[in-house]
């Protein structure tokens, strides 16, 4: 089932898992770990993405057969727990959090390296994100796990942007500097079962490309 290969780096091996979540539906984190993972594979690295989400919109997506990376389905918390096991050998595990607040939300949290909380510039997604802020800030006493808001779907000079920034500021949570723009093409390529870097749109591949080097950077 599991693909074997290694990460290393100064002759020691890691393998690195990063989730995206936030258990309101809608707030791009499966457009997001789509083309992060392309863009992680396409530097030459081993990827697995793992689908949470119980309405199994990654996987079905991949009916295409166009993924860059492996895909595999994690159907409870058991399996999530599981990862770092079972995918030992994959450079990166990226988890494609639930769009649903459960305990498989709570297991993608203690099986991280790194969370990534994807949020729109929407009260609702901010209010939803705060369940993960909470499960994080209970994980800190067993084992910290760093965590990064990325704000999706992101319309410059929106006020709810400058809302969304302040409301962010006092969770005292970083956020990446390079959030991913509304763009149709996000849109269009998952519907045709691509991502952006199957497209013209130089835009969108640039902060793709921009957004997965903040986050190897978070590594470093």
């Amino acid at each position: 089932m599991y693909t074997q290969i290694h990460f290393c780096t100064k002759k020691v091996c890691f393998m690195r898992v990063i989730s995206f979540l936030n258990p309101k539906g809608g707030s791009g984190k499966t457009t997001a770990v789509i083309n992060v993972a392309t863009c992680l594979s396409r530097k030459g690295l081993n990827v697995a993405v793992v689908d949470t989400d119980p309405q199994m919109s990654l996987t079905n997506w991949n009916e295409s057969g166009k993924a860059q990376f492996d895909v595999y389905t994690a159907a409870s918390e058991k399996d999530v727990y599981e990862v770092r096991k079972g995918l030992k050998d994959y450079d990166y595990v990226v988890i494609d959090g639930a769009g649903s607040l459960s305990v498989i939300t709570s297991a993608a949290v203690m099986v991280s390296d790194l969370v990534i909380i994807s949020v729109t510039p929407s009260p609702l997604d901010f209010s939803a994100s705060g369940s993960v802020v909470t499960v994080l800030e209970a994980q800190a006493f067993n084992r910290p796990v760093d965590a990064r808001f990325l704000i999706n779907r992101k319309v410059n000079q929106a006020t709810m942007l400058r809302v969304l920034k302040d409301s962010i500021a006092n969770t005292g949570i970083k956020v990446f500097k390079t959030g991913i723009t509304q763009r149709q093409v996000y849109v269009k390529t998952i519907l045709d079962g691509e991502t952006v870097f199957e497209t013209s749109d130089s835009g969108a591949k640039g902060e793709i490309e921009v957004l997965t080097n903040e986050i190897l950077a978070t590594f470093e």
